[in-house]
C-alpha cells in the first residue's frame, strides 16, 4: 500500500493510505525505505480484505475528514531513531555477564532472532572479513525489502553474530548479493506479503563440501546441520539488520513460519543421477554457488512402495496439487499457475534417472499429472463481493467462469503449473523415498560464490 502512494505521488498525484492499526509501524518503514519519509496516512481499525462491506463504507467514511486534513498539509521527514554511527561497549561481572547484556540490549531493539548472538567485536569483525577478497567498505548491493546498504563489513557483522567462521562469509555474501537480483524489485514483494514466504538457499559445487554443508537430512536441527543453520543464521541476520526484515515493520506476516530461521543446504551431488542445479543455471560444475528460493510453505510427499519410475513420479506429482492459481493473468503475460521446488531424496532420484528419465523429463512428467479442479484452485478470490461488488483483481479473459455454476467449476480439471520450468527439482536427502515439496516464487536466482573468496 505505502509503496503504491509513493508510486502516485512520483507522477503527481496527491496520494494519503488508509493503514490498519497493526501496520503502522510497518508504513513508517516503508515510507523510508522507499524514499518518501514524510508520506502521510490515515489509522483505520480493521483491514479492508475479507472485511464486510458495511464495515468497509462506514471505516472510510469515519476517516474522511482526517484524509482531507492530510491532503491539505505537510509533515517532518520520519527517522528511525538508530544509532547507526557509535561503538557500544557493555560490561558486566565476567565476559558472560557482559554478553547476556549485550543480548538482552539487542533483542530489545529486536536485532536479533530470539537466539542468543555472538559479540561482534572489532576483532572478531577483523577477523571475520579474512574469509574474503572485498574490502570492508564494498558496498555489495541494496539489500531488499528495505534496501539498506549492505557493505562487506555489515555483513560481516551479522555473520558474527550468528556464530559464523571466515571461510562461511563468501556464501553469505553470494546469498546477499543473489537476493538483491531476485526478481526486479529484490523479491520484496513477496517478502512483505502478509503470507509465509521466506527464502531457501541451496548450495552446489565445491564449497559445500569444503565448509561441511550436509546434503543429507539437511533442513533439522544437530551437529550434522550446524554449518547449513549457522550460514542461514548469518544470512537471515542480514536480512533483518541491512534489509530492514523485522516482524512487524516490513515482515508483516500473519501468521509466520519457521522456515523464516532460514536454512541453507547443498544439494547432493555424488547421489543424484543429473547435473546439479547450478549447470541447469548456466554454472561449470566445478565453480560454486548458491540459488535463492522463496517458499510459502512445505509438504512431505511419501512413497510406501513404488520402484518404478513412472509410479515414483505420479506419486510426485499427485501432491503438488495443493495451493492456488491466479485469475489476475490471462491467455498473454501472466498465466497464474504455481511454482513448485521439489526436494528430491536420492531414493526417488535414482530409480528414476536410472529408468530413463532425464531431469526435464521428469520435470514435464510431473507437470502433466499435477492435475486438479480448477474450482477448487480459484475458490479464494471470488468473482464479486456482496452487493455485487465485483472483484477487480480478476483478470477479464477469466470472466467467462462467472457464468458457470459452483459445481461446474468444480468439475474443470487443470494443470497447477503452467509449464514443466515452473518446476524445479534438487536432489537433497538421506536414505528413503520422502519427497518434501515446496511451493514457491517465480524462478530462482543463482549466484558464484567463487568471486567472493579471499
Amino acid at each position: 500500500m505505502v509503496h503504491d502512494m509513493i508510486e502516485l505521488e512520483k507522477v503527481g498525484r496527491p496520494a494519503v493510505a488508509l493503514v490498519s492499526g497493526r501496520f503502522e509501524e510497518d508504513a513508517v518503514a516503508s515510507s523510508r525505505a522507499f524514499g518518501m519519509p514524510d508520506l502521510q496516512w490515515v489509522i483505520v481499525p480493521r483491514i479492508y480484505r475479507n472485511l464486510e462491506p458495511d464495515l468497509c463504507i462506514s471505516q472510510t467514511e469515519d476517516a474522511i475528514d482526517d484524509l482531507i486534513g492530510c491532503l491539505t498539509s505537510s509533515i517532518s521527514e520520519r527517522n528511525s531513531g538508530i544509532d547507526t554511527e557509535n561503538t557500544r561497549v557493555y560490561e558486566g561481572e565476567d565476559r558472560h555477564d557482559a554478553i547476556l547484556k549485550m543480548n538482552d540490549d539487542f533483542m530489545l531493539e529486536d536485532l536479533g532472532d530470539g537466539l542468543l548472538l555472538h559479540p561482534p567485536t572489532r576483532e572478531a569483525v577483523d577477523q571475520m572479513l579474512k574469509g574474503t577478497c572485498l574490502p570492508a567498505d564494498h558496498v555489495v548491493c541494496d539489500m531488499p525489502p528495505g534496501f539498506g546498504l549492505a557493505t562487506v563489513e555489515k555483513i560481516a557483522i551479522n555473520a558474527v553474530m550468528a556464530g559464523a567462521k571466515p571461510e562461511h562469509l563468501p556464501v553469505v555474501i553470494a546469498a546477499v548479493k543473489g537476493m538483491s537480483k531476485l526478481h526486479k524489485d529484490g523479491g520484496k514483494s513477496l517478502l512483505m506479503s502478509t503470507s509465509p514466504e521466506a527464502p531457501l538457499l541451496v548450495v552446489n559445487g565445491p564449497i559445500g563440501e569444503k565448509i561441511g554443508l550436509n546434503p543429507k537430512s539437511a533442513l533439522g536441527p544437530g551437529r550434522d546441520n550446524q554449518v547449513n543453520t549457522i550460514v542461514g543464521r548469518a544470512f537471515a541476520l542480514c536480512f533483518r539488520n541491512i534489509g530492514y526484515w523485522y516482524p512487524g515493520l516490513m515482515d508483516m506476516d500473519t501468521i509466520g513460519t519457521t522456515r523464516k530461521f532460514i536454512q541453507c543446504v547443498a544439494e547432493n551431488e555424488k547421489m543424484s543421477p543429473w547435473d546439479p542445479l547450478h549447470v541447469d543455471q548456466g554454472f561449470d560444475a566445478d565453480e560454486s554457488t548458491v540459488t535463492i528460493f522463496v517458499t510459502n510453505g512445505e509438504l512431505d510427499l511419501q512413497d510406501q512402495g513404488n520402484h518404478t519410475a513412472e509410479g515414483l513420479l505420479r506419486t510426485l506429482a499427485y501432491g503438488c496439487v495443493f495451493g492456488t492459481r491466479s485469475l489476475q493473468g490471462g491467455k498473454v503475460g501472466i498465466r497464474g499457475g504455481a511454482e513448485r521446488l521439489i526436494f528430491m531424496p536420492p531414493d526417488v532420484a535414482q530409480p528414476v534417472g536410472n529408468q530413463g528419465f532425464s531431469k526435464q523429463a521428469a520435470k514435464e512428467f510431473i507437470h502433466e499429472n499435477a492435475v486438479g479442479s480448477f474450482g477448487h484452485m480459484i475458490e479464494y478470490m471470488p468473482f464479486e463481493q456482496d452487493g455485487g461488488v465485483r472483484e477487480s483483481r480478476v483478470s477479464d479473459d477469466w470472466r467467462w467462469l462467472e457464468q458457470l455454476t459452483h459445481q461446474q467449476r468444480q468439475e474443470i480439471t487443470m494443470n497447477i503449473m503452467d509449464s514443466a520450468e515452473n518446476c524445479h527439482i534438487v536432489v537433497v536427502g538421506a536414505d528413503r523415498a520422502k519427497t518434501a515439496c515446496f511451493p514457491s516464487s517465480d524462478g530462482p536466482y543463482t549466484e558464484g560464490i567463487d568471486q567472493y573468496l579471499p
